[in-house]
Order: structure tokens, then sequence, then C-alpha cells
């Protein structure tokens, strides 16, 4: 690899999560030696058993984490977007992949395998901030868990919602505008709901005056009920 691939590989790198303002030395190790990959939307990054041998970062686009059931129904556990980590466990211990992972869109990657993980994590400063990414992603599955065993759809929908509010929403026509998954399957897939039932509970929010939407963009005109359905209406 050239040198200004590297340098620019280190640039992307330097805004992940895991190599923010780490030492230079490691972001160099890193960027000396991911592979990129690009992903067509659909795509497999990695399937459930899969030996737990790298670890990806998400350059541009979107990997959704997904478990399916008895049935062939699937569940959207966790999105990963541009910055965010994919399958950072395998930094922790060898095994086999917990769940599947595919790109939603055109979706460019770094994978950095196994056999250049101990110059990371033999670095105290690194072992910190895997550990803090850990922390946060437990905290995200308990209240995924939260929401998907112990909420009605109606509540599951406004959590998620609430979510992408706090994360990215902005305020725009007299409320504020969301961006949407690229399919209501997907969006279904996120709040464990059948496609149907999704959209009769869109369409109850849209006939009341709640929300609004354009083909990719949901606009919430009153964000304080909506955080109320999130916080209160459980059951």
């Amino acid at each position: 690899m050239g040198a200004d691939a590297c340098e620019d590989r280190g640039a992307i790198l330097q805004q992940s999560v895991l190599f923010r303002d780490m030492p230079h030395a490691l972001v160099r190790h890193a960027a000396t030696h991911v592979v990129e990959r690009r992903l067509n939307d659909g795509e497999a990054l990695f399937l459930k058993h899969d030996p737990d041998d790298f670890v990806a970062f998400v350059v541009s686009g979107r990997v959704y984490s997904v478990m399916y059931g008895p049935d062939g129904r699937e569940l959207i556990i966790n999105s990963t977007e541009p910055g965010d980590v994919v399958g950072e466990t395998a930094l922790v211990e060898s095994g086999v992949r917990e769940s599947a992972a595919f790109a939603c869109g055109h979706t460019r990657i770094f994978i950095l395998g196994r056999r250049h993980f101990p110059e990371l994590t033999k670095e105290p400063l690194f072992v910190q901030r895997l550990l803090m990414l850990l922390r946060l992603k437990l905290r995200e599955a308990a209240a995924f868990v939260e929401s998907v065993c112990l909420y009605r759809l109606e509540s599951r929908l406004a959590r998620y919602l609430v979510s992408v509010v706090d994360r990215c929403g902005r305020a725009e026509y007299g409320g504020v505008v969301v961006p949407l998954p690229p399919s209501q399957s997907s969006l279904a897939a996120m709040v464990n709901a059948s496609r149907p039932k999704l959209n009769a509970q869109l369409q109850t929010w849209r006939r009341n005056g709640l929300v609004t939407w354009t083909q990719d963009k949901l606009l919430i005109v009153d964000v304080d009920q909506l955080r109320y359905m999130a916080n209160v209406a459980g059951g």
C-alpha cells in the first residue's frame, strides 16, 4: 500500500469510535493492515456461526446486525453507521458470530484481521476505549430487549423514533425531521413487528396529526407526545 493510501485510511480510522484520539503509531498500524471491502445492498458481511476472526469499520453506508426466528422472521438488533464498528467482540476473544450482518445500501468498510489485534490490545488506552464501547453496546442491547419484550408496538416504535430524533433529528417544517430506513420491512424488523401492523400504526399517527412522511423521511409534528408514548405507554 502506498504512503498516501495509508494516510488516507488512517485519517478515516481516526474518525471511528475506536481510533479517535489514539496514538498515531496505533492508527498507522491499523491503516497499514486493513483491507477495504465494498458491499452491495443486502450482501452479507458475515453470517451467524461464522468465525469471529475480524473487526470491521464502517466508512460509508450502513450495516444491519440481524437475527432470525425459527419461522424465518427477521429481527434487526443493531444498525451500524459510518464511524462505528461491527464485530468488536472479536477483539476480546475468538469464537463464532452470534448474529448475521448485512449491508444496507452500497457500503464501504475496512476489515482488520485477528493476526493484527495484538498490537492494538497491548495498548492500555485502546483497551480502555474498547471496554467503553462494549459497555455502551451492552446498555443498548438491554434497552432493545426491554422494548421488544415489555412494550407494545406503539411504544416500541416511539422509542425507536425518539432515539433517532436524539441522534440526528433536524428542526424543520414546524416539527422534527428524521431519516427512515430504506424500507418499511426494515423498520418493522427493527421494532419486532409485522409490516401490516407497523403500517397500521403509522397510518393511525398520521391521521391523528402526529407524523407525516415522504419516501425516506419522517416529519414528527409533536415530539413531546412521542416521548410520552415512548416513556409511559408500556405493557
